[in-house]
């Protein structure tokens, strides 16, 4: 049985600050949350969770051994963080499938999803560029984000940084990602970016 690594990786939202995310979606869903916080906090956080949700959501290939960090399956929205393995991974991939029946609703999670981003505290994330391409998503074209810079981790040498952010609404489902890869230099992030970002998978 897969344990969670001792210390948790370096986010810039932080696990902790996702799950608080990710309530404050349910609560504009007008789930109570009566009891419903602690629950949620020690199960959210399970391996074996956060990969099963992670699986249900997409499909995807990390290099290397991935580490569930994250999974939340509620009121029909389904988010899920995994990692490459290590206290500084050098993938992070944010994953969210929401069900888009209703509009109102939806606006308002879409808002705090897409506010959800995956990297260092801001003093330790450099971005020195910011682009749109158009990328294929699950067989469909849409726009992505591109943010490129520095990462700098206490104690770790600086990353070159690929940050990518996109979304598609596939059939009632809307697939929000956020996906973050460093390295040594920048054309070895961008390569392990476009590798991550070209396997996945919508699942339906």
């Amino acid at each position: 049985m897969r344990e969670l690594p001792s210390r948790i990786p370096q986010y810039k939202v932080s696990v902790w600050e996702t799950v608080a995310v990710v309530l404050g979606a349910i609560a504009t869903l007008g789930v109570g949350l009566t009891g419903l916080a602690m629950k949620f906090l020690s199960n959210a956080a399970t391996p074996q969770r956060a990969e099963a949700i992670s699986s249900n959501i997409m499909s995807y290939k990390l290099p290397g051994d991935s580490q569930g960090l994250l999974g939340v399956n509620i009121a029909g929205a389904k988010v899920a963080l995994v990692a490459s393995e290590g206290d500084e991974p050098d993938i992070q991939l944010l994953m969210a499938r929401v069900p888009v029946d209703q509009e109102s609703g939806q606006r308002r999670i879409d808002r705090i999803l897409d506010s959800i981003a995956l990297g260092a505290d801001e003093e330790e994330l450099k971005i020195e560029s910011v682009r749109a391409e158009n990328r294929n998503l699950c067989g469909q074209m849409t726009g992505v984000t591109v943010r490129e810079g520095l990462l700098k981790y206490p104690d770790s040498p600086e990353k070159a940084t690929v940050i990518y952010r996109a979304g598609v609404v596939l059939g009632n489902s809307r697939y929000v990602v956020n996906l973050l890869a460093n390295d040594e230099n920048i054309d070895a992030a961008r390569k392990k970016a476009i590798g991550v970002f070209n396997s996945l998978q919508c699942r339906r």
